[in-house]
């Protein structure tokens, strides 16, 4: 992790510093005439997990969407009042900000004279692109892409409709796929916080990305949904533990894990486990209980979700998840599985039933948080996939909304693709299924945004959290 420090710290000198040297004046701070290739692009790795996993309220909301989480004295964010603290201004422009990165980087790389090189750091920044794009139109619905990341020459950049944007991300991963599969350059190796080089992580990545984008599209395109998830699964997707993809924050200084910043080196106890949730794994006497939460009077118990709460009188969230220097995710093997399971219900060809994904994802998640084999066979006994309860969709919901604990964007994608479950509004305002385009928008780009909105809902007064994206439809 020492050369990801370094390289961020240069990051930060590189954007901030003042020169003496007066011929700086000369320079046209826009086209910078270097670029730091290593250094974008370990930033923009280290920037979009860091999103993707915090938990700071000013920034990220997630894992309250399906309510897993929940507040003590200040509850604005588990009543969904997401604008008090601009969290869909503040996500959408730290995911675009990480993009902006990747370009400055893959201008550098387009100057390569080493064609394999050139390409596996091609594929590299592709992967990241694909997934910080489908992740952002999974939040909002239509946003900008085709004009998007060119503020010189498209100020006020379009918002193209978002089934388009699905589609292209799709022929943009399979011609990632090529270039790996073609060469066998180590990319931005040791530079690399989550691929590390290795151009193997590169393509489980890219199909495991493919698996999720082609499920969301099952209900609005099942064609094209059955031709992506059948590609990904056959060219290889992430299926054990030791191939979950993410990376490792340091054990201290700046790029310590955002959960350890936010519930220990912040000095506030502002988050605890929500009753929906802990409620959901005491009743089926959950053996991840202990992995996950801390007892409250020999019991677990979680706060009232979307209530006043004290800090002392519910389980807390486990010391595991609040180390410094821990691993986050951005796939692993208990989701893909769920979501093979999900692809089998669907009748798609991915080499096995949803029984047995069903069973490996539940497996995946038990062997992951280290619950003894005694423990594990009972669990999976009680959870029978042709004896459980409910519709498939909740059968293989459930599971994976548990599997996904501290995993909050994940959840939610199970959560509005599946339905498994009805999360019951705790205020007046609605259960997220999406969020509202940022303010900011409304000021500096309303044109366009405006007429995003009535494209996909047929007013300009429905770009609210209770409008779906194009693949929600159910």
């Amino acid at each position: 992790m020492k050369k990801i420090i370094i390289g961020l710290s240069a990051a930060g000198l590189l954007l901030t510093s003042c020169g003496r040297d007066i011929t700086s004046l000369n320079d046209d701070p826009k086209n910078p005439a270097e670029v730091n290739t290593e250094v974008m692009f370990t930033s923009a790795s280290v920037g979009l997990v860091s999103q993707m996993t915090t938990p700071s309220v000013n920034f990220n909301n997630f894992r309250f969407f399906t309510q897993q989480w929940t507040e003590t004295q200040y509850i604005d964010e588990s009543v969904y009042n997401l604008l008090k603290r601009n969290v869909p201004d503040n996500n959408w422009t730290r995911m675009y900000s990480q993009m902006t990165k990747l370009e400055l980087a893959r201008t550098a790389v387009n100057a390569l004279p080493d064609a394999s090189l050139k390409a596996s750091r091609t594929a590299a920044i592709e992967a990241l692109e694909i997934y910080i794009f489908s992740t952002l139109v999974d939040t909002y619905g239509n946003i900008p892409y085709s004009q998007a990341l060119q503020v010189d020459k498209y100020p006020t950049p379009v918002y193209d409709d978002a089934k388009i944007i699905y589609t292209d991300l799709i022929k943009r991963a399979d011609a990632a796929l090529a270039l790996v599969e073609s060469n066998s350059s180590s990319g931005f190796g040791s530079n690399d916080p989550i691929f590390g080089g290795n151009n193997d992580k590169i393509k489980l990545f890219l199909n495991t990305l493919k698996l999720r984008m082609g499920l969301n599209l099952a209900d609005t395109n099942n064609a094209l949904a059955k031709t992506t998830v059948e590609s990904a699964y056959s060219k290889g997707v992430v299926l054990t533990n030791a191939q979950n993809l993410g990376l490792k924050f340091s054990s201290s200084g700046q790029f310590t894990s955002p959960v350890y910043q936010e519930m220990v080196t912040s000095g506030r106890n502002d988050f605890i486990p929500a009753n929906t949730f802990v409620d959901a794994l005491n009743a089926s006497s959950d053996p991840r209980r202990p992995k996950y939460f801390t007892l409250k009077n020999g019991a677990y118990v979680g706060g009232l979700y979307g209530k006043q709460n004290v800090f002392a009188d519910f389980s807390h969230v486990q010391d595991s998840f609040l180390v410094a220097d821990s691993m986050a995710y951005l796939f692993d093997a208990a989701e893909t599985n769920f979501m093979l399971a999900e692809a089998a219900e669907r009748g798609f060809n991915v080499g096995g039933t949803a029984a047995t994904y069903f069973t490996a994802g539940m497996k995946a998640s038990l062997d992951f948080w280290g619950v003894d084999a005694v423990d594990q066979a009972a669990y999976l006994a009680a959870n029978n996939y042709a004896t459980l309860p409910g519709t498939w969709k909740q059968k293989i919901g459930n599971q994976a909304w548990i599997a996904a604990y501290n995993r909050g964007f994940e959840a939610w994608e199970f959560s509005r693709r599946l339905d498994f479950r009805t999360f019951v509004k705790p205020g007046s305002r609605a259960v997220p299924v999406r969020m509202p385009y940022p303010v900011n928008e409304g000021s500096v780009n309303n044109q366009n945004r405006t007429q995003a909105v009535v494209a996909q809902w047929g007013a300009a007064t429905a770009d609210t959290q209770s409008s779906k994206v194009f693949w929600d439809i159910n």
